[in-house]
């Protein structure tokens, strides 16, 4: 098959349905990251370095006007960090409708994952750490992030292209509680937590939901008003 077939079948792909913003593991350091810090403060500036703690980013070094400076979560609210070229195709998402109104999806649109800083349980010790949200177009009930641990299912690649998987394990954020570790395995399990102010989709799902329906479960659970 065609390398450029492979392309068109990864971009239907993306295509079909509400899906997840891929998870990000390369940055380009040509593009400028834009940097929100806590006291309100907006920087455009260049990655240098990213720290990181289970491969979750725990810290940041950039360069701004040639001198290097380095962030940690407690001092970032968000991030807006340039995707490397190899990942471009990958980035390309529409949402159905922007409810997260205060994320710019325009920007994410242009090869930029979103990260926030939130408080994760990673085994029982609860910490700081800049996680990116994979479905910024409906996090306003439910947020979901990339988990860089993560197995995946089976899927087609094309180079550093994926298309037909989904990662096994993703974390969850509802309200101001710590996010939390979901995988396919307990899914069923974590289910009524995450949608039970949602009576139809626990019916609907019923004792054995599908895990790569994950995001449209979530986009659902969004746009839900019972």
């Amino acid at each position: 098959m065609k390398i450029t077939t492979l392309i068109l079948l990864f971009m239907t792909s993306l295509a079909m349905g509400q899906s997840f913003h891929p998870g990000i593991d390369m940055f380009s350091h040509k593009k400028p990251a834009y940097l929100i810090l806590t006291d309100g403060t907006k920087m455009d500036c260049e990655i240098d370095r990213l720290v990181r703690k289970r491969n979750n980013i725990a810290g940041i070094d950039v360069k701004i006007d040639g001198k290097k400076k380095s962030f940690a979560p407690e001092e970032l609210k968000e991030m807006y960090l340039p995707i490397n070229e190899l990942n471009k195709f990958s980035t390309k998402m529409e949402a159905a409708t922007n409810i997260s109104k205060d994320i710019n999806l325009d920007v994410v649109n242009e090869g930029y994952g979103f990260y926030e800083n939130t408080l994760v349980d990673l085994k029982g010790k609860v910490q700081p750490l800049m996680m990116q949200l994979v479905n910024p177009g409906f996090s306003n009930k439910i947020k979901v992030y990339f988990d860089p641990m993560a197995m995946e299912t089976m899927s087609m690649s094309v180079g550093p292209l994926k298309a037909g998987g989904i990662d096994r394990s993703y974390f969850i954020k509802m309200g101001e509680a710590p996010a939390f570790k979901i995988s396919k395995a307990n899914y069923s399990e974590k289910m009524p937590e995450m949608f039970g102010d949602c009576p139809s989709i626990i019916k609907d799902l019923g004792r054995n939901p599908e895990w790569k329906d994950l995001a449209e479960h979530v986009f659902r659970h969004a746009n839900c008003n019972e």
